[in-house]
């Protein structure tokens, strides 16, 4: 749909492109450089270079990088900056921002209500500038929702898919798809898909009903969405700056805890009451003691949870009920892997390196890592470990993978700091052993090569792998002997040449 009439007080636009494709860029800002021109938030200088300093304003001064945002916070500091400017045409914004943060749904779309706002109060078009080589899906779909408007160098495009914020807190879906039709089909504009609905009757209609069984009480339509960190010590924000406590009186903590994260991985499906009650006193006990036991801390996890409706029970199950929308750092941290190591295998290191970055951060350690091991490794049902090693063996390979990069950059000092990490996770692992030993060849370090292959040695004999590899003990044997074919003022500025 053509959006060539739209008031410039209406436009909150996005535009998805590839930063280093500056005419693409220039094009589609073409019809809003006029008077002084736009303001640019971005902390990337060859980003609209034509933009003077005076007229450009750093990411970190609108405090988008907290968790959970306060969109009056960052709408505050953007009135204080944009006062100050005269002849003002648009204000763009470089939404790379989005990449430290990895918050999913939640930052962009809270983004949208924000730039919505400011857009009417400023009476100037806001442009949302989207890095595609660097974006997840989470993302991507969540920037498809937050914005009215597509920019392209052919112009400004009506979105079809974009949700104003209070519909997208509302209850009722068909109010949603209503709105989304009126915006394809004039014809439908301001009616209703279903007729003489009574809006309070459980018919499924809740945005995240469709993440639920049937039969689920989801939490209310104003509900907070949560963030989840599962990545290290669990923790989980249901709407305040501060996670939850899950020292709630008369609870046990571990217990607590350790039933919301069985919870969480059960998704949908929900947990039987006996599996519940075998992993959390697995010492015995009647089946009638442990159901009792485990009423009591489904009772605490929904005080730590802060509502009843958050943990439901249908039968013999029970199951988390999450709000939609909310974010889990798994997913984010899965998405990130998989956008960076298709950029890299594409040679695109440039662009897979931020995104690699990004990885990292969210890493935080081990999947549950301060579950105690009785719940995490219990003795008959292996619900975390595999999920735990398959993840930690992805932060491996993001590392050394960073390493390789780098390494090829002639950063060998942070490559090495990188690879380090991952070896730290697991000194046998073979790709992060070669890739070390690679970095100490390009340092001409081969004292380093030496003492790398006997430390990977013994970290393999240590659990039970006597031979070491063929093709590992062959780059171990050519990495030293083209060191040792140079003389020794030249080992110091060797760069390698190899892998």
């Amino acid at each position: 749909m053509d959006a060539s009439t739209t008031r410039t007080a209406d436009v909150n636009a996005a535009m998805f492109c590839d930063f280093a494709d500056a005419g693409f860029l220039a094009a589609a800002l073409v019809p809003y450089v006029h008077g002084q021109g736009p303001a640019l938030v971005s902390d990337d200088a060859k980003l609209l270079p034509a933009i003077p300093g005076d007229r450009r304003l750093p990411i970190d001064d609108l405090f988008l990088d907290r968790v959970p945002t306060d969109p009056e916070d960052v709408l505050a500091a953007l009135r204080l900056w944009l006062a100050a400017i005269k002849g003002l045409s648009a204000v763009v914004v470089d939404m790379s921002w989005g990449l430290s943060t990895v918050h999913g749904a939640s930052s962009y779309e809270l983004w949208g209500s924000v730039a919505d706002r400011l857009a009417a109060e400023i009476g100037v078009p806001v442009l949302s500038f989207y890095n595609t080589d660097q974006m997840i899906e989470d993302q991507l779909q969540a920037a498809f929702r937050a914005h009215r408007q597509f920019l392209a160098p052919s112009g400004l495009y009506e979105n079809p898919f974009w949700i104003p914020a209070e519909l997208r807190q509302d209850t009722a879906l068909d109010r949603q798809l209503a709105f989304m039709l009126g915006r394809v089909v004039p014809d439908y504009a301001g009616g209703q898909l279903y007729k003489d609905v009574e809006r309070q009757a459980a018919r499924g209609a809740s945005p995240d009903w469709l993440a639920q069984p049937r039969g689920a009480t989801p939490p209310g339509g104003n509900a907070a969405r949560w963030h989840i960190h599962c990545l290290g010590r669990l923790r989980v924000y249901t709407g305040g700056p501060k996670p939850v406590d899950w020292r709630v009186a008369g609870g046990a903590p571990n217990k607590t805890r350790a039933l919301f994260a069985y919870l969480l991985q059960a998704g949908a499906k929900g947990a039987h009451v006996d599996q519940l009650g075998e992993l959390l006193w697995p010492e015995g006990g009647s089946e009638k003691t442990k159901r009792t036991r485990l009423h009591h801390t489904v009772t605490m996890l929904r005080k730590v949870l802060g509502g009843v409706e958050t943990v439901g029970r249908e039968g013999d199950y029970y199951r988390l009920h999450v709000p939609v929308g909310s974010w889990l750092d798994i997913t984010s941290f899965e998405q990130l892997c998989r956008r960076a190591i298709s950029l890299a295998r594409h040679g695109e290191a440039v662009a897979a390196l931020p995104v690699y970055f990004a990885a990292e951060r969210l890493y935080g350690g081990d999947l549950f890592e301060d579950l105690a091991v009785e719940y995490a490794q219990p003795e008959h049902d292996d619900w975390c470990m595999p999920r735990r090693i398959w993840l930690r063996e992805m932060a491996i390979r993001v590392q050394y993978d960073m390493s390789k990069l780098l390494r090829k950059e002639g950063r060998t000092n942070e490559a090495l700091e990188r690879v380090q990490r991952a070896l730290a996770l697991d000194p046998a692992n073979e790709d992060a052993v070669a890739e070390a030993m690679r970095v100490f060849h390009a340092q001409g370090r081969i004292d380093a090569i030496n003492r790398q292959y006997k430390q990977y040695r013994t970290a393999a004999a240590t659990i039970g792998e006597t031979r070491s590899s063929a093709e590992l003990d062959e780059l171990y044997t050519e990495l030293c002997r083209s060191l040792k074919s140079l003389p020794g003022d030249q080992r110091e500025t060797k760069v390698i040449t190899l892998g």
